[in-house]
């Protein structure tokens, strides 16, 4: 209850009240092991994830074996959300447990529903629902950005700008090949690229971390 309370979906809502929510939603927590999928492609969407613990990993699988990673989701934030809304009759995407994860799934139809009391609960919850939409359009449209560049190096120069903290620092949530995949290339051809950059002064690479020591530089890769 206690990480619930913490997270972006039960954002200003007490913990009885959320008590109520899950009961009256008749949500369910479930487990995965890490490589489980959580739902797949073709699947027919019915209920909102919310991950209370782990990583998972929105991709999207071709007949040719290429995987393109959309985006990680991390402890406390939403995943199958945008078939929520609108008359999408199967995903057309993967969810895939990257560690062992605890998903809390909750029916769609409680977000459609009102009681008859038309509780202010219910009502926080959808206004946060829709408030966690609008972040998430927001990051499909920086990773459009992103692929849609014409080089290699200003795909990397647009992904560390956008994700590096005050410090310059770029703490690394994805392993190379999921950063690779995430940026639509191949790994190798990314970790020449990164080398080069490192070579050029522009950043400083080690395994959990990047760190942006040219900032000016970098930008006039755009």
């Amino acid at each position: 209850m206690e990480n619930l309370e913490e997270t972006k979906l039960f954002q200003a809502i007490t913990e009885k009240e959320t008590e109520r929510i899950l009961k009256c939603s008749k949500s369910r927590m479930k487990e995965y092991p890490a490589g489980a999928y959580i739902f797949e492609q073709g699947g027919q969407p019915s209920r909102l994830f919310l991950l209370l613990s782990g990583q998972v990993q929105i991709c999207k699988d071709f007949t040719s074996g290429k995987r393109d990673v959309m985006y990680l989701v991390e402890a406390g934030n939403v995943f199958g959300e945008i078939f929520l809304f609108g008359n999408r009759e199967k995903y057309w995407y993967d969810a895939v447990a990257v560690t062992d994860v605890a998903v809390l799934e909750m029916p769609w139809d409680f977000f459609y529903h009102f009681c008859s009391n038309a509780c202010d609960h219910h009502k926080q919850l959808t206004q946060n629902m829709l408030e966690i939409l609008s972040e998430n359009n927001f990051r499909i449209t920086r990773k459009l950005h992103i692929v849609t560049t014409s080089s290699l190096r200003e795909r990397i120069a647009i992904w560390l700008i956008d994700s590096m903290n005050e410090r310059g620092n770029v703490e690394l949530k994805m392993n190379r090949e999921q950063l690779a995949d995430f940026l639509g290339v191949a790994r190798p051809s990314l970790s020449r690229e990164l080398m080069r950059m490192q070579a050029d002064g522009l950043i400083r690479v080690s395994k959990k971390r990047i760190v942006v020591l040219d900032k000016e530089t970098l930008e006039m890769c755009l």
